[in-house]
């Protein structure tokens, strides 16, 4: 790597450090985000294994500046409207560029995955409304199975009434946390394994579904516990040890979702 990309990186981070203070305060705040730390860890894995491309350069300067003026010119919006999200989008866009100026198209192609996946390390600046809807969603659900299996149960947006226990289904039940942790791992699981592009898309977008039916089956599942055996012994050991084996659940039927779909044998990175 000559002296001039190295120069270029430097000026790069350092444009961007008060971005990624704030990212990492972020991470150790947001509950949704306490896997940032391991995206760009994952993302610089993934770029080491194919680090000797860099060597070999064929620019296309003229798309790469353009690119990263596209880049700057969202690191300004985002910074003059205060939006972290719009700020920390364009160094991804930056990062093209750069490659794009440096080291041309063929190797932007290999390194467009753990470029982009750098997307899952910024908050999301919508959480908190989706959040409130799939808290509403999941309390009408589950009120739904209960009745089905002959409990009696009261909805009332996101709050369960069963006869003697009252429950509200608050934002780390909806079900949004999991469905984020799971699209950045199934992310990384979509790329390392073979497959069409476009059954891996197919496998990548399940996640939605499989994430909101296994924080529904958590959630009656707690309440099943806390009808039948009390409020308490739903909350204490089996509240958080369902969280975890929920999640792992869910992955493993992503696991057989790509097996169905021929997405299972892993490929060379």
């Amino acid at each position: 790597m000559d002296f001039n990309r190295v120069l270029i990186i430097l000026l790069l981070l350092l444009f961007y450090l008060p971005i990624f203070s704030a990212l990492i305060d972020s991470w150790l705040i947001d509950p949704y985000y306490s896997h940032g730390f391991l995206v760009p860890i994952i993302s610089a894995f993934f770029i080491w294994r194919k680090r000797n491309l860099l060597r070999y350069s064929d620019r296309d300067f003229n798309y790469g500046v353009v690119i990263l003026a596209l880049g700057l010119f969202f690191y300004g919006i985002g910074i003059f409207y205060r939006s972290l999200f719009v700020s920390a989008v364009s160094f991804i866009v930056v990062l093209s560029g750069l490659t794009l100026c440096f080291c041309g198209r063929d190797v932007l192609h290999e390194f467009m995955f753990p470029i982009c996946f750098l997307i899952f390390m910024i908050p999301l600046p919508f959480t908190d409304y989706v959040s409130f809807h799939m808290q509403s969603f999941t309390a009408a659900c589950t009120t739904s199975i209960l009745r089905l299996m002959g409990i009696p149960a009261t909805n009332v947006a996101s709050q369960i009434l069963l006869e003697n226990v009252f429950f509200v289904i608050g934002e780390p039940c909806s079900g949004l946390r999991t469905m984020i942790a799971l699209l950045t791992l199934s992310a990384v699981f979509v790329y390392v394994v073979e497959g069409h592009p476009n059954r891996k898309i197919v496998l990548f977008l399940s996640v939605f579904p499989v994430a909101v039916v296994a924080n529904i089956l958590r959630v009656t599942s707690i309440l099943l516990i806390a009808n039948y055996y009390g409020k308490e012994s739903a909350m204490q050991f089996f509240h958080d040890f369902s969280s975890l084996f929920l999640f792992l659940l869910a992955f493993a039927f992503l696991i057989l979702i790509g097996k169905c779909l021929g997405c299972s044998n892993l490929r060379n990175i």
